[in-house]
């Protein structure tokens, strides 16, 4: 019994423990402002793959880091692309002719 009650108290303490490991990476690690770039910088790049180089988005997504294919899912429309990264933040890059893509605000 009280074994019992000492591993109960052990896995609450991990999971506390855990839990403040995670928050304190989220404020230094500054993960709000990093999704929020990377998802600007996937829509650009693949706005530009896409519509100054005419190339297939599937060549584009290819041209995109590892890490951002996994986390980053891309949704191209007429004349621009929006990127959502884990469903937090979402970046359009428009497409205009002459000038190239930029991020809308």
């Amino acid at each position: 019994m009280m074994a019992l009650a000492r591993r109960k108290r052990l896995a609450i303490g991990l999971v506390v423990l855990l839990l403040v490991a995670v928050a304190v990476a989220w404020r230094v690690f500054r993960v709000p402002l990093l999704v929020n770039i990377g998802a600007g910088y996937a829509a650009q790049q693949t706005c530009a793959c896409l519509f100054v180089s005419g190339r297939s988005i599937e060549s584009c997504v290819g041209d995109l880091e590892p890490l951002a294919r996994k986390l980053i899912s891309i949704h191209p429309g007429a004349a621009e692309v929006t990127a959502s990264a884990f469903g937090l933040e979402t970046a359009t890059a428009r497409y205009e002719p002459g000038f190239g893509c930029s991020l809308r605000d």
